[in-house]
């Protein structure tokens, strides 16, 4: 599902003076692109653990999971941690928030990253250990291989991967959407709040929340105009068509419309055909120049 927000508050009024207790009732609107099911979005630095590719081996931002509020934040962290460095980005996930999926596509547009639809097996230490010894001497922390088998992107993931400077989804790999799921949330909101009286005129002094609690919802299964315009104008933004959004309109919530390769080629959803083996291979680093992702191990990396 497609995750989006719009929070619209009514106040409830009482003509205490001194002291007041009043309650808030805010509609919050949640889009979600996939089922809210599965391990949060993770990001991490892999090194090609492919036999033969030392000293110089691809690198890669391994990014699986569900897409959060929180992706965003966990993203940029990254990003900061490798520099100028431009690593393509390799993604497995079943979608999520909508406006996360956004913000990470034009971080990865901003640092002109590639893109592509796939997953990692780690070798040795996993993203899970803490205190993992098993990659000590091999110049990286994660070290594995990417491949498209089994490797999927649904829903808001497309935009997410619409940010790479090329985009590529293999034979092997799914990439589907879906109509956008909006879910709205009302919460009430007890606080209570402190008056005094100056020159005959009621100035407030404090407030303070007392208590929140969730009193119903309910959910939609339709693009609302405001919601269209922003995904349309960021497709453009990315030189994707709009025929990606067109898909996801007449495709149920319940359900998922695989893109067919050639179809990703004409809606510009990917750039060449190929998959992620295009972006990760030890062949990348025997062109000359090598590619932008390739780094040389050498001794002073154990230092």
């Amino acid at each position: 599902m497609l995750d989006t927000a719009f929070p619209r508050e009514v106040f409830s009024r009482s003509a205490a003076i001194v002291c007041l207790l009043a309650g808030l009732i805010a509609q919050v609107t949640v889009a979600r692109a996939s089922q809210p099911d599965g391990a949060e979005m993770q990001f991490f630095v892999v090194r090609s653990g492919q036999p033969g590719c030392e000293p110089t081996c691809p690198e890669w931002i391994s990014a699986e999971g569900t897409i959060v509020d929180e992706s965003p934040a966990r993203f940029k962290k990254l990003l900061k941690s490798i520099g100028t460095r431009r690593l393509p980005i390799v993604v497995t996930s079943p979608g999520g928030d909508v406006d996360a999926a956004l913000a990470i596509g034009r971080m990865i547009r901003t640092r002109k990253l590639e893109a592509a639809v796939g997953k990692t097996r780690f070798i040795g230490c996993q993203p899970e250990q803490q205190d993992c010894r098993d990659n000590d001497g091999k110049g990286a922390r994660h070290i594995g291989i990417a491949y498209s088998g089994e490797a999927y992107c649904n829903s808001a993931c497309p935009l997410m991967l619409a940010g790479g400077t090329e985009r590529v989804v293999g034979e092997w790999a799914f990439l589907g959407v879906h109509q956008i799921t909006t879910t709205y949330i009302q919460i009430e909101t007890q606080y209570l709040a402190k008056y005094r009286v100056v020159n005959g005129k009621k100035k407030m002094t404090s407030k303070k929340v007392v208590s929140r609690r969730n009193i119903g919802g309910y959910k939609t299964y339709e693009i609302n105009k405001a919601t269209e315009r922003k995904l349309v104008a960021y497709l453009a933004e990315m030189g994707v068509g709009r025929e990606v959004i067109d898909l996801m309109k007449i495709t149920p919530a319940a359900d998922i419309r695989k893109i067919e390769p050639v179809a990703m080629l004409e809606m510009k959803l990917t750039t060449k055909l190929g998959g992620v083996e295009l972006l990760t291979s030890v062949e990348a680093c025997r062109t000359v120049p090598a590619a932008a992702n390739c780094r040389v191990f050498t001794t002073m990396d154990l230092e």
